[in-house]
């Protein structure tokens, strides 16, 4: 299999090759993919920094390795909690009910990571620093050793790897693919959104309201803009209560109509990508009620893939080199 570029075609056989400009019955699509792989060498530096301060800094006799997932859990927890009250905080509720929801999660997340701090505290044995509450062994808890937080970043940084490595492999479905039925977008939080070519109204950078009353057009973003009876019946419907916050950026208003933004930064493809496959594709379906009789191959855009050049390699064999320093000198 070969990559050659950021926008490709798979032919019959498996290969890629270069998008034929005329081809607008090919399918389009945009993945994260590049995005989660360019992450790689980071997380490969994590795992240096953590395997060094595992091997080298004190342990004080505990289990880091075991400490580090607590914290990991315990970290995640206090996360879910936070992000479940700003979800409660936008989703209209009355004031009194959110305080109460609220108050519920606040107490049953402190709950859970009270218990597993006194489990915690019962595995890790007797210490002087709890004083005379010898019932409660919270010390390599409330106060552990370097060690631990070496094993969290080792295990951040394997799981990115891992997380990133599968999705290369394994691709998951495209964030925005475009064909000659229409549009489909696909995030977690919107799931299945499907815009016909004969319901777009235009193709364009996203045209937001300026300080002067002349709109600013953004060259960072591409845009396709629909009609508002069709953004309240199709679109609006199909946002989840789980977006995450600025996912209301994605729709702008533009006069009467809605502006639908199709790019992002997680998938590091520039606008122009976006905006002539989807020119093309609208000016030549926008009339018909169905998608093409002729349906082409696949051009992938967001794609990571092998360049062969010198700063790729160093991304990738420098944190190498500093694992085995760190283990030669262990």
């Amino acid at each position: 299999m070969r990559y050659v570029g950021t926008g490709c075609i798979r032919d019959p056989e498996g290969l890629f090759m270069r998008e034929p400009s005329a081809d607008v019955s090919a399918t389009v699509e945009y993945t994260m993919d590049k995005w989660r792989m360019d992450r790689v060498p980071w997380a490969m530096w994590a795992c240096v920094a953590g395997l060094a301060i595992a091997l080298h800094a004190e342990s004080r006799g505990q289990n880091g390795a075991a400490l580090a997932t607590v914290y990991l859990a315990l970290l995640g927890l206090a996360f879910a909690g936070y992000a479940l009250t700003t979800l409660i905080g936008r989703s209209g509720l009355p004031l009194l009910l959110e305080l109460l929801i609220g108050a519920l999660v606040l107490i049953i997340v402190s709950g859970v990571i009270g218990v597993i701090s006194v489990m915690v505290g019962g595995w890790s044995g007797r210490s002087s620093y709890v004083g005379t509450m010898h019932s409660l062994y919270w010390s390599h808890l409330v106060n552990p050793s370097l060690n631990v937080f070496g094993w969290m970043l080792l295990y951040l940084g394997l799981g990115w790897i891992a997380f990133s490595s599968y999705r290369h492999f394994h691709r998951d479905r495209a964030v925005v693919s475009l064909s000659s039925a229409g549009i489909r977008l696909h995030r977690f939080w919107l799931r299945g959104l499907f815009i016909p070519w004969y319901e777009v109204r235009g193709v364009g950078h996203l045209e937001v309201p300026g300080i002067s009353g002349v709109p600013f057009v953004s060259p960072y973003s591409a845009a396709v803009t629909v009609g508002r009876d069709f953004f309240e019946q199709h679109v609006a419907p199909k946002r989840s209560f789980l977006a995450p916050p600025g996912s209301e950026a994605m729709f702008q208003p533009k006069g009467d109509m809605m502006q639908v933004v199709l790019n992002s930064a997680d998938m590091t493809v520039k606008p122009e990508d976006f905006l002539v496959p989807a020119e093309a594709r609208w000016k030549t379906f926008r009339d018909w009620a169905g998608s093409s009789s002729q349906p082409g191959g696949t051009i992938v855009h967001g794609r990571w893939a092998i360049d062969g050049s010198r700063w790729q390699a160093v991304q990738f064999l420098a944190p190498l080199v500093g694992m085995a320093v760190v283990m030669l000198y262990r």
